[in-house]
């Protein structure tokens, strides 16, 4: 059974809001083993509107529609569905009853339009409301359409609540799981040279890449009648690829570089400060993000000034005069100087040039990072690309994941 996702709402098409809804609902599908082939936006226009469900009830078993079911008068999706599938709109009393309630509980006097949101195509089932606009589904002609409102909240729970089970009812049960595999320190077609075979020779689980931010994510994908089949698919295929790509590959299963430092840190009892110049606080911010991380983060220090390095960190003015702010002396001391400033076990440190114009000399995407841990000191240098943002977010999973590697080797 394959899925169409259909966004209404000319505010998407604007950019003034993000179209969460459709990454929401296609999580939720492959979780049923429901695949999603199209994702489609659409303004506020009946005939758009009217001229996008037919394409997607032409070539979709299931067609998932949110947005368009509120009181103004640019809600109009009933409308437009009631034209796809030859229905009429028809006002369902118990809907009426129910809208009715919700404004009573709120202390609210009901404007009339609300009652619009009573109206169904004849043959559809009602979905009770979550907030004042209700949802519906039908069948027509062999494919599945639900109506759900755009508002988030009220669209996973009516997602929960009836598309799901009616779907898996359908289907007789399956999913379809995911794994990703993090790479740091490989571009996406180093890693694909690495594991070529495995990709050429895919079947089920299947293998894909997703690149950005410094990494690498492989994701082995498999389809089975349970989850237990599906996990027993995937994990020897992501052993496989792990064993190419080394110690490139962030073990475990964590969802981020930082979330995978953490889990090191918090299994040893071990702590971290950082000490950024480049990035200002993200690395911080990335680790106090994670589950728990007051049990291993001890603080960081943004020291974007040459002055603030040597005040603050005690960075010997040799080092910022001689091989400069940007170097790996610098990131060196920057490391060292953390853990001793938070008396951390664990020092990270990152300084670089984001642009626009060089800096001591060196150009635009020069990055050094450094880690200190146990005794031992590492610097590595990397050469990011890109605007100033995927500069210092390169710069911020470098960071992170030398301090994973420094923790691994020991």
């Amino acid at each position: 059974m394959n899925a169409e996702i259909v966004g209404i709402g000319t505010e998407l098409l604007l950019g003034q809001i993000a179209n969460t809804n459709a990454q929401a609902i296609s999580s939720s599908l492959a979780g049923i083993g429901v695949d999603v082939y199209f994702h489609v936006v659409v303004g506020d226009n009946h005939q758009r509107i009217v001229s996008t469900l037919r394409r997607a009830l032409e070539r979709s078993d299931v067609v998932v529609i949110t947005g368009g079911l509120g009181p103004t008068p640019d809600d109009i999706t009933r409308e437009a569905v009631a034209e796809v599938t030859g229905a009429t709109l028809k006002r369902d009393e118990t809907l009426v009853a129910a809208v009715e309630g919700i404004f009573r509980k709120l202390g609210r006097d009901m404007p009339l339009e609300n009652l619009r949101q009573a109206d169904l195509p004849t043959g559809a089932t009602a979905i009770a409301p979550e907030g004042t606009a209700p949802g519906f589904w039908l069948e027509h002609e062999g494919s599945l359409m639900f109506a759900v409102p755009g508002v988030p909240w009220e669209m996973k729970a009516m997602l929960n609540k009836t598309i799901l089970p009616v779907l898996t009812e359908r289907t007789g049960g399956g999913t379809t799981m995911s794994k990703e595999v993090l790479v740091v320190g490989l571009g996406e077609s180093r890693t694909h040279e690495l594991i070529r075979d495995l990709v050429d020779a895919q079947t089920n689980p299947t293998i894909a890449y997703r690149a950005g931010a410094g990494i690498v994510r492989v994701r082995v994908t498999a389809k089975a009648a349970n989850e237990t089949t599906a996990v027993g698919l995937i994990r020897p295929v992501e052993s496989a690829i792990r064993e190419r790509l080394g110690h490139h590959a962030v073990p475990g299963d964590a969802p981020s570089v930082a979330d995978a430092l953490g889990n090191m840190l918090r299994d040893r009892g071990a702590t971290v400060a950082v000490a950024e110049s480049l990035t200002g606080g993200l690395i911080g911010a990335a680790l106090t993000g994670t589950t728990g991380a007051g049990d291993y983060f001890a603080g960081a220090i943004a020291c974007y000034s040459s002055e603030s390095k040597r005040d603050v960190l005690g960075i010997d003015e040799a080092i910022l005069t001689g091989p400069g702010a940007v170097s790996e002396e610098a990131a060196a001391a920057m490391a060292e100087g953390a853990a001793q400033r938070f008396g951390a076990d664990l020092g990270l440190s990152v300084t670089g040039v984001a642009g626009p114009s060089e800096q001591e000399g060196k150009p635009v995407g020069t990055i050094f990072v450094g880690a200190s841990f146990g005794g031992r000191t590492e610097v590595r240098h990397v050469q990011a690309y890109g605007d100033r943002d995927n500069i210092r977010a390169m710069a911020a999973t470098a960071t992170l994941d030398l301090g994973r590697r420094l923790l691994q080797e020991q």
